[in-house]
């Protein structure tokens, strides 16, 4: 019997940020679970998808929603048990994409509210591509929590800082640039400030920050672990009402 369920990444979005998933999922399997064999790790499934551009432009909106379900249908039919899904914007197809397939897609945005309500926060930041914050997904999900976010200018350059992690420009200004940004959140009433796109993690980590590519793959390993766990107990209670008839 397999040990985990099967993770499915949809990633692509950008693809370093879908590498720095992967490698956080290693990096909790060895660390929360102790894995050292290869046996030891889940098998992961990852289709990189190269989709018309969320970040500085709004166009293709159709075709990005149907690239998107044709990849969760290929996630699916490969074998994958859920799928996560390292993109804050997308999630606002969260819906379409989960009517087309069977197996269970791992809410980012729903995750990373669950952390805010459970660290009792009412006033939170946020720092995300300009599709995610209009978008309003952040903001339905979060309910009462106040949603802090930056100036149309500020988000301006938030976007080009965005596009320059997507081309592997790790500037030291940039880092900055979000630093400030952060403490302008939280100067503003912030008690945290959520890194809503999973490019920004890679430039900036640590402090009042919660990073949403953090948040998905510790749920896609907690998913992969308790749903197998829940399996196999299935099993030995359905083996033991065998033996006691």
């Amino acid at each position: 019997m397999q040990k985990y369920e099967t993770i499915g990444i949809l990633g692509g979005m950008g693809p370093e940020a879908s590498a720095e998933l992967y490698f956080n999922i290693v990096k909790l399997f060895q660390k929360k679970y102790g894995a050292v064999y290869d046996r030891d790790f889940p098998e992961i499934i990852i289709v990189n998808l190269p989709i018309p551009d969320v970040v500085e432009t709004a166009k293709d909106r159709a075709k990005v929603k149907t690239m998107l379900i044709a990849a969760v249908k290929k996630l699916e039919m490969a074998g994958a048990n859920f799928v996560a899904i390292p993109c804050n914007s997308v999630m606002k197809y969260l819906p379409e994409m989960q009517k087309a397939i069977s197996i269970p897609i791992i809410n980012l945005v729903k995750e990373t509210a669950n952390i805010v309500e459970n660290c009792g926060l009412k006033k939170v930041g946020l720092l995300a591509t300009e599709l995610t914050i209009k978008s309003r997904t952040y903001e339905k999900a979060l309910g009462s929590v106040k949603l802090l976010t930056l100036s149309n200018s500020r988000q301006e350059e938030t976007t080009k800082i965005i596009m320059n992690i997507l081309a592997g420009k790790k500037l030291p200004s940039d880092r900055q640039m979000l630093i400030q940004f952060t403490k302008q959140l939280e100067r503003a009433g912030a008690e945290k400030v959520i890194l809503g796109c999973t490019e920004l993690p890679l430039l900036v980590k640590g402090g009042n920050l919660i990073n949403t590519l953090q948040v998905l793959a510790k749920a896609s390993v907690e998913r992969s672990v308790r749903a197998t766990n829940k399996n196999y107990l299935s099993q030995i209670r359905g083996g033991q009402d065998n033996d006691k008839a």
